[in-house]
């Protein structure tokens, strides 16, 4: 949920020496075979993950094994090995997207408070933390697996890692006097993970927006803005 606008980037351009001459010679049957490949890769990829995600929310993922998502998916268990690496490798790929997602609609919205005139560093970062917590309840199902602490402890350690760099990527909010440098992300930290935490067990769509309002007034009347 980072503050500060990205620099835009101008577009790369192929060099002279990449860029293919008349004289190279192409298989058109090979790059339809390699297109076929892919997509069918991809497939594959979205059965398991879809199946996972069900199971996983169901019925726990302690409780589910690789073979209940064979028979969910319909993927065989040497196409979900060679796809993933196992059933670890699925959750984490879950994971992998679930913050992808919240990383993609929390940057959104701190642009559009910027395109609206906002420019109160601290209530920007809250219009990312909206819209990272209301996207956690939208996605409830599989962020419930993580946030409740479920799967290996590799891949929770390193989902926890990132949820952590994501929700404290603002260096212009200041909570309170902190008498070290990290506390202000550390707090949070623990303020955005209780939030998900506690969203992520209500089903009632206007429960969990006045929820997600709590926390968020509850961060604008704990934060400030350095100067």
């Amino acid at each position: 949920m980072a503050v500060k606008q990205a620099r835009k980037g101008s577009v790369g351009t192929v060099s002279q020496a990449a860029r293919p001459t008349s004289t190279e010679s192409r298989d058109p049957n090979q790059a339809t075979d390699r297109k076929g490949e892919w997509r069918r890769s991809a497939q594959t990829k979205s059965a398991v993950t879809d199946a996972a995600r069900r199971l996983f929310n169901d019925q726990g993922y302690e409780n589910t094994s690789i073979h209940d998502i064979v028979r969910e998916s319909g993927v065989s268990v040497g196409s979900i090995y060679h796809q993933f690496g196992g059933k670890s490798e699925v959750l984490r790929a879950l994971v992998n997207m679930s913050m992808s997602r919240h990383k993609a609609v929390s940057s959104q919205a701190v642009q559009d408070a910027i395109a609206d005139g906002e420019t109160d560093p601290l209530r920007i970062y809250a219009a990312g933390a909206k819209a990272f917590l209301l996207d956690t309840w939208e996605h409830r199902d599989i962020d419930r697996v993580s946030l409740n602490f479920e799967g290996p402890s590799d891949v929770l350690a390193v989902s926890r890692d990132d949820l952590a760099r994501f929700i404290a990527s603002s260096s212009e909010i200041v909570l309170g006097n902190a008498p070290l440098p990290d506390c202000d992300s550390y707090a949070l930290f623990g303020v955005l993970t209780a939030a998900a935490r506690r969203l992520v067990d209500i089903d009632e769509r206007d429960m969990a927006a006045a929820v997600v309002d709590y926390f968020i007034e509850l961060l604008l009347r704990m934060g400030s803005s350095k100067p």
